[in-house]
């Protein structure tokens, strides 16, 4: 997730306590990057953010963020339009739209710890990293609540099935039912411990389907292709593998252009999740995440992973690595792992220069065979800009 510094660019209005502000901020990015299947090149990107915010009489708060590479369904009031709008005030926060469900609210993933990012996120993009759970198993559109008291934290979320019974009609021409969610809980815990700061958090999530995805490149699907292509030809692989791995990985053997495998987690879908890390105050952290996974296709599921960090003065570096492991009940296995790098020097004045690094390995099981992915890697350097 991009960084954003808010400028002092503002309209504000006052009308007795009240008061209503309009806050412009972003980013820019400049630099190269590269990696396996990836020529080394020019990359560039930018960003603009808006931050509308207003207060009541009685002290209520209130407002939207809009960031505008994401705000893409603007015109769609009954789906995720890419921006969020919240209420707030001492009873808590009300959050409607583009925002973390409580679990992702509260669980901490292993890029958390004292990381400064990359212009292409490579310490991110990796396998090893998870941090979307089941958010986004239906439109993305998430209302959430959370409370924070003293060092205790507490939210609760909801995500609702609001598609048409058109987009719900099965291929026998039975409508799926209408009342489904995806709902979460999720509670921290941040007291100070000695010279820093102890992080607890600890979430739950359920959702009436789910799927998992892990990203590949061109070459690897390719590769994985051509092997299991040649294992069919050799006997050693029939076509209900084949078919096994479209019906449970969403991986089309014949199809080159495959972006990514999806393990069908089935439904009745559920996570729980916690994790726990500690913060130095002389610019040491480091922290640690697991997670269970459940659900009516899948027979054992989880994910863990651990990352720190280090800062001094104007440098800072950070590591991560983490591993997913899904096998299905009706047979067949995916094992993926990764680990990412990111460093840092501060410039001042909003402007860094970064680094990062990212690798992913895995292993797809099928007909009691291994096919192991080709690793892959990226990497970038260059200028990161907050305005």
């Amino acid at each position: 997730m991009k960084k954003v510094l808010f400028t002092s660019t503002a309209l504000v209005a006052f009308a007795g306590a009240a008061s209503a502000e309009v806050s412009l901020g972003g980013w820019a990015e400049m630099g190269v990057i590269g990696g396996d299947g990836l020529e080394t090149q020019f990359f560039q990107d930018v960003d603009v953010d808006f931050t509308l915010s207003g207060e009541t009489d009685s002290g209520l708060t209130f407002g939207a963020n809009v960031d505008l590479d994401e705000a893409g369904n603007l015109g769609c009031t009954t789906c995720n339009q890419g921006v969020d709008i919240f209420v707030s005030g001492e009873f808590g926060t009300v959050t409607l739209g583009d925002t973390d469900g409580a679990l992702d609210w509260a669980v901490a993933g292993v890029d958390a710890w004292g990381n400064p990012g990359s212009i292409a996120d490579d310490e991110t993009a990796h396998w090893g990293r998870q941090d979307s759970w089941l958010d986004g198993a239906y439109d993305g559109q998430i209302l959430r609540y959370d409370y924070k008291t003293g060092d205790f934290g507490v939210a609760v979320s909801l995500e609702q099935d609001d598609r048409s019974d058109l987009a719900r009609t099965d291929a026998n021409g039975d409508v799926e039912d209408s009342d489904k969610y995806n709902w979460a809980v999720g509670a921290t815990y941040a007291p100070q411990l000695g010279a820093g700061t102890l992080k607890l958090g600890l979430g739950y999530q359920q959702s009436d389907r789910g799927i998992v995805s892990l990203g590949i490149t061109d070459a690897q699907g390719a590769d994985l292709t051509e092997r299991l292509e040649t294992a069919f030809a050799n006997g050693d692989l029939d076509q209900d593998d084949l078919e096994f791995l479209e019906t449970n990985f969403g991986y089309i053997p014949q199809n080159n252009e495959a972006d990514k495998i999806a393990v069908a987690l089935g439904d009745d879908a559920s996570i729980w999740a916690l994790s726990a890390g500690y913060v130095t105050d002389s610019g040491i952290s480091i922290g640690a995440v697991y997670s269970d996974w459940a659900g009516d296709e899948l027979d054992e599921g989880s994910y863990w992973g651990i990352g720190g960090g280090y800062a001094y003065e104007a440098f800072s570096i950070h590591l991560n690595y983490g591993e997913h492991k899904f096998e299905g009940k009706a047979g067949g296995e995916l094992k993926a792992k990764g680990y990412g790098l990111a460093m840092g020097y501060d410039l001042g004045g909003g402007l860094s220069v970064l680094a990062g690094y990212g690798k992913s390995e895995g292993t797809l099981s099928t007909g009691g065979r291994d096919f192991d992915f080709d690793a892959s890697d990226t990497y970038s350097l260059g200028l990161s800009m907050s305005f």
